[in-house]
């Protein structure tokens, strides 16, 4: 799993552990960092989401995912081998339904937006004599004001030494927490208060997600086929409805 780490957090890390100091060619290029987790001991972790921990919701999303992240990867349990595909049907269900308020899963990606799934089929396709073995798990989630929808696969080679948690982490998905949904509750809030104030105008900078507005006279169809736009290419900000 990448973690992506900006300047101001990076350069904090780096005047504690001098070890990351190979990190700094990347600055050279850019504000932020691409790391994997496995690079990262405990300390530099746990010093990374004491960060997000004070910072504004959307750090504070951050510092839910990355806990999140880490207690799935150390949360121990079964380690599977290929053959056992079919065993692990009824794990992931036990898995995703054990001490579970609302059954959901959420990206693993740390951005900040947690974004959250509904499993709605789990599936076990046998091998047969032309292909192997598969297990489908099906998500929908609300995002971007459509449905959307994504299946997983998984075969034999996925589930080989890894346990349910890390099956998924690998897939880019976990199990929903306290704090994960904690995190989604205040930004669900945050939404519908701005969702509220419909036709004021606001400032705005850097990128945004395009949503179409089906009730809205003038369309550039050159932004229709884009699903992240710049706000402004100047800098200064930029004036939204």
């Amino acid at each position: 799993m990448k973690l992506q780490i900006e300047r101001a957090h990076i350069e904090a890390m780096l005047a504690i552990f001098p070890r990351l100091d190979f990190v700094r060619e990347q600055l050279r290029f850019g504000n932020r960092v691409e790391l994997s987790l496995e690079q990262l001991v405990d300390a530099e972790l746990d010093f990374l989401h004491e960060r997000y921990q004070a910072g504004d919701g959307e750090l504070r999303a951050r510092a839910a995912q990355l806990a999140t992240l880490r207690q799935a990867l150390r949360s121990g349990g079964k380690r599977f081998e290929p053959e056992e595909l079919e065993m692990a049907v009824p794990a992931i269900a036990r898995y995703l339904a054990e001490d579970a308020s609302r059954g959901w899963v959420f990206s693993a990606a740390i951005t900040g937006k947690p974004l959250a799934w509904v499993v709605t089929r789990l599936d076990y396709t046998p091998p047969s004599e032309e292909e192997s073995g598969k297990i489908y798990l099906e998500l929908k989630a609300n995002s971007r004001a459509k449905l959307a929808t994504h299946t997983l696969r998984i075969s034999g080679p996925d589930i080989a030494g890894r346990t349910i948690a890390e099956i998924l982490a690998a897939k880019g998905y976990v199990r929903e927490t306290p704090e994960l949904l904690a995190s989604y509750d205040e930004a669900a809030v945050r939404y519908f208060d701005w969702r509220a104030q419909y036709g004021a105008q606001f400032s705005g900078s850097g990128t945004g997600w395009f949503a179409e507005n089906p009730t809205a006279t003038h369309r550039d169809t050159d932004y229709s086929r884009k699903d992240q736009i710049i706000l402004s290419s100047t800098g200064s900000p930029a004036r939204l409805v």
